[in-house]
């Protein structure tokens, strides 16, 4: 263990004295939480797909631990929603705009007027996904459909529209079975499209990011390795890409029962990409270039408060021969680093066996990775009156 050091104590005056600006700033320092986050790096040669399912599962690890005993703490995700340009708040706000004229087309029985604003407020939403979003803005527009399909007289497109913002409710609640796991609902929203189930197929131009449908963590994709999920229920889903390091891909996508939906992410370089990350995943731990202890720990505190996080751990994946892997893991916690090294064997998922051995050494508990992924409800009850 390795106790905070002189030039860190000096460097704790530098950071707390600019934490006003760097507030101001994208990627700048937050308020610290009780939280933790881990960030794990392929070195040149490593499976980067490997190294992005250790930090799923470090993550996964904190939230499970933290249910069971809440002064571990929970993970923050550090794969900011970083705007790379594009007018993500104005688009936010012209989505509201035409919202509120599509209410106002409504209290004036105008229903075709009102589609017409409802279509103008989902496209301006649209473009703000993933930088800027506003799930009671989503549903009423999904809302509004029905009501505005209602009042024009369309009764048929009136019931699609109230079973598609049923099913988008229910996916943003955490609700994940088909919607006709319910009789009422199943009456209603049965011989529509958005019921039973379809296929979401996605991969990205970048290995290592991360998969979320509905803010959810599924899975972890690349160039060549596809996310898919051959049951999920129809309807529409918020499905965004993340890593760090890289703004977020996000879109709304509208499953159809039975259907197939690929998604192909690009995702941009974040604009303080050097600032906040590379300086980490750069790190030399042998050889004459060998980082000192004390830039160690300096840049592990630094990162640690610019991300707002009491724990962090920085994961290295280095190419071994014969196939194998070497994971190197830093952990800063308490003002202090600790640096432990495992070797991993060829297979997937057989680091998780280190991940054990990490968290037992490190929290004293033997806890299995494979134990602490979420489990989804498939069968969570649902709220809703049926109109």
């Amino acid at each position: 263990m390795t106790r905070i050091s002189r030039a860190l104590r000096s460097a704790l005056g530098r950071v707390v004295g600019g934490l006003t600006l760097g507030l101001l700033c994208a990627g700048a320092a937050w308020a610290e939480e009780d939280a933790a986050t881990a960030l794990v790096f392929a070195r040149p040669g490593a499976d980067a797909i490997a190294a992005a399912r250790i930090e799923r599962d470090l993550r996964n690890m904190f939230d499970h631990s933290h249910g069971m005993k809440p002064s571990v703490p929970r993970s923050k995700s550090i794969e900011f929603r970083f705007d790379v340009g594009r007018l993500s708040k104005a688009d936010l706000e012209t989505a509201r705009r035409h919202f509120n004229d599509a209410q106002r087309a409504l209290e004036k029985n105008d229903g075709d007027e009102s589609q017409e604003q409802l279509f103008r407020a989902e496209r301006f939403y649209n473009k703000g996904i993933p930088y800027a979003t506003d799930h009671g803005l989503l549903r009423g527009i999904f809302y509004y459909y029905y009501r505005a399909r209602q009042v024009a007289g369309l009764q048929e497109q009136a019931r699609d529209a109230y079973c598609a913002y049923v099913a988008l409710t229910r996916n943003l609640s955490g609700s994940a079975g088909p919607i006709e796991q319910f009789e009422p609902l199943a009456d209603k929203c049965g011989g529509t499209s958005i019921a039973g189930t379809a296929e979401l197929k996605v991969t990205a131009e970048v290995d290592g990011a991360h998969v979320y449908v509905d803010d959810r963590p599924a899975g972890v994709v690349g160039r060549e390795v596809a996310y898919v999920d051959p049951f999920l229920p129809a309807g529409p889903h918020l499905v965004e890409l993340r890593k760090a390091g890289y703004a977020r891909f996000g879109t709304l996508v509208n499953l159809k029962n039975g259907a197939s939906e690929s998604i192909r992410a690009k995702l941009a370089e974040a604009k303080n990409r050097k600032e906040e990350f590379d300086p980490l995943a750069e790190l030399t731990f042998t050889g004459a270039d060998a980082s000192s202890e004390d830039y160690v720990t300096e840049l592990m505190f630094d990162t640690a408060q610019r991300f707002g996080v009491k724990i962090l751990v920085a994961g290295y994946l280095d190419a071994t021969a014969g196939g194998q892997s070497q994971l190197t893991l830093i952990t800063y916690a308490d003002s202090a680093i600790e640096q432990q090294t495992f070797p991993i064997p060829a297979g997937v998922d057989a680091y998780r066996a280190a991940l054990k051995q990490y968290w037992q050494a490190r929290f004293g508990v033997a806890l299995e990775p494979a134990d602490a992924q979420p489990v989804v409800d498939r069968w969570a009850p649902t709220l809703f009156k049926v109109e």
